[in-house]
Order: C-alpha cells, then sequence, then structure tokens
C-alpha cells in the first residue's frame, strides 16, 4: 500500500538486498522481506516476552555481522553498518499531525535523503561495481540461487517465499536455529499492518469521516476526494518545482490536509479502527506474536558473543 507512508530511511543491508533484486518472490506481491524488519508500530510496546528496542538492535547487528563473515568466506566483501534511528512518520490514513506537517509535508525532503543515504551506501557502491556476472554470483552468496525452500503464507493472503540457502538464511539459522519457523513467524508479524490498514479503508466509518475531510479541504481551496488524492498532488509538485519549492507547496498542502484531518473525525475515526483492528488481528495471531518473541530472546546469547566478537 502506498497510503500516505512516508519511505523510511534503510540500512545498509537492505540497500544491498534490493539492489541485487529481493530475496523471494509472492504470489501477489513484488517481494519477500528484507533482513531488516520494521517493527508495527501498532504492537504495544513493553509487552510480556517482547524484546526491548535495544535488543532488536543487537539482534541486528549479529545478523549483519553473520553475513559478513559468510559473504567474505565466499569471496565477496560485505560492510556490517548500522540501521539509522527512524525519523519518519506514518500517516495511512491522512496526515494528521499539523506541526510534523509543518517541519516535513509528505516526507519528501526525508525521502531524497534517504535515498541519498542509500547511494553512498558502501555494500550499494560496491555491488554497483561489479560486473553483471558478478553481481549474479553476489546474489546467490547473499540470497541462495533460487526463492525456494522457505515459503509461509502473509496474513494478506500472499504466499512469500525465500532460499532457505546463502547467507542470510545462514545468519539467521546461527540465530533462530529453526529457519523455517523463523521465516514463518516473520512473514506473519511483518505482514499484519497492511491487513489492519486495509481492514480501516474499507470500514464504513472511516469512509464516512473521509466524506467530510474532503468537505474540509474543498472549503479551503484543496478539492480532493481523500487523502491518497492530495498526496499524488503533492508527488506532483517535484516533477515542475525546484526541490525547494517542492518542498514548500508539499508542507502547505499536507498542513491544510492536517487541519482538516484534526478538525473533522477523520484523525479521531481513523486512529479508534486503527486499534481495534489492531487488536482483533494481534490476538488472531497470539501465537505467532509470541513465537517470534521467544525465538528472538532465543537468539540473544549468541547475538551477544557474535558483537562481541566483532565482525
Amino acid at each position: 500500500m502506498q497510503r500516505h507512508r512516508p519511505v523510511r530511511a534503510t540500512a545498509a543491508a537492505v540497500a544491498a538486498f534490493l539492489l541485487l533484486g529481493g530475496c523471494g518472490s509472492a504470489t501477489g506481491a513484488p517481494s519477500g522481506p528484507s533482513p531488516r524488519a520494521a517493527a508495527d508500530p501498532a504492537v504495544p510496546p513493553a509487552a510480556a516476552g517482547e524484546p526491548s528496542a535495544a535488543d532488536t538492535r543487537l539482534l541486528e547487528r549479529a545478523e549483519q555481522i553473520l553475513i559478513s563473515r559468510c559473504m567474505d568466506g565466499r569471496g565477496f566483501p560485505y560492510a556490517v553498518t548500522e540501521a539509522p534511528e527512524e525519523t519518519a512518520r506514518s500517516f495511512p490514513y491522512g496526515v494528521d499531525d499539523v506541526e510534523w506537517a509543518r517541519a516535513h509535508g509528505y516526507g519528501g525532503r526525508d525521502q531524497r535523503a534517504a535515498a541519498r543515504a542509500r547511494e553512498d551506501d558502501p555494500n550499494q557502491r560496491y555491488f554497483r561495481g561489479l560486473s553483471a556476472s558478478g553481481r549474479a554470483a553476489a546474489r546467490t552468496a547473499l540470497m541462495g540461487s533460487a526463492p525456494v525452500g522457505l515459503s509461509a503464507t502473509a496474513p494478506t493472503g500472499m504466499t512469500i517465499t525465500a532460499s532457505a540457502e546463502g547467507c542470510i538464511a545462514d545468519a539467521e539459522r546461527t540465530l533462530y536455529g529453526d529457519l523455517a519457523t523463523w521465516f514463518r513467524v516473520k512473514v506473519v508479524t511483518m505482514n499484519l499492518r497492511p491487513v489492519r490498514e486495509t481492514r480501516v479503508h474499507e470500514d464504513g466509518q472511516y469512509a464516512d469521516a473521509v466524506g467530510q475531510w474532503a468537505a474540509c479541504m474543498r472549503a479551503a481551496g484543496r478539492p480532493y476526494a481523500d487523502p491518497d488524492a492530495s498526496r499524488q498532488a503533492a508527488a506532483r509538485f517535484g516533477e515542475g518545482m525546484p526541490p525547494a519549492e517542492a518542498d514548500a507547496a508539499e508542507a502547505e498542502l499536507a498542513v491544510i490536509e492536517a487541519t482538516c484531518a484534526t478538525g473533522t473525525p477523520l484523525a479521531r475515526v481513523s486512529q479508534a479502527l486503527d486499534r481495534t483492528y489492531g487488536d482483533r488481528l494481534r490476538a488472531r495471531h497470539r501465537e505467532e506474536i509470541a513465537l517470534r518473541w521467544r525465538l528472538q530472546n532465543g537468539a540473544l546469547a549468541t547475538a551477544r558473543r557474535v558483537s562481541q566478537e566483532g565482525a
């Protein structure tokens, strides 16, 4: 989905990962999960058994070290990099934070900064410098020769596959033991948010709130039927304006959108629906969520050892 979700800055591993073509395939989707998965912000923090943010960073770093060692053993240098702090905001139902909108617009400037960071990533630079055959060999070393061996059905209904070979698989196997189980619970828990957001968008209460929001936007001289339409209008600013002017125009529109979201029921209704559907999904998939947390907690001792040893 692309509903008002500013692109997040990604870590070097993900950048190289995407450059090489993705780790798997999905029936009805372009790619499988990435090695560093963003946590669903709707999962309550400090729930029983949930790894802390520091634990999650430790697991990510250990996985990067293991991937680097494996790639080096196969003749490909791979830099261990730290995941940047997440600064992007997610607005799947329309921007509803006026101050954030004033400072960031729809996140266009943040997206350009993230793109520059990906371009500067050492793994990206290395892979770009390889020949076509070298990139294919590096991709096989990293992700296996084909997305077979691992398969899981996401809550969206898509079947996602990945290779049980390659350095990513080896690193996850070292950390989590049962690779097939880890892959399954990761696929399920990573894909709760798109299901939740789809259900909110399909709810009649949300549609009614959007109608009131659209009336507010019309009164402000911005006749957009829904937040997607205003987002698309903002995206077109960059096509005919210098970046600074486009950013200013984007921020102006985002502020109007956020003002209408908070001045009508849209913000309140969408947030309430998001909590309701999120609670239902977490209850339905509580076993997968709990199992993911158990596997992560069980991997912490190995992750500490790997991180202490260094790359």
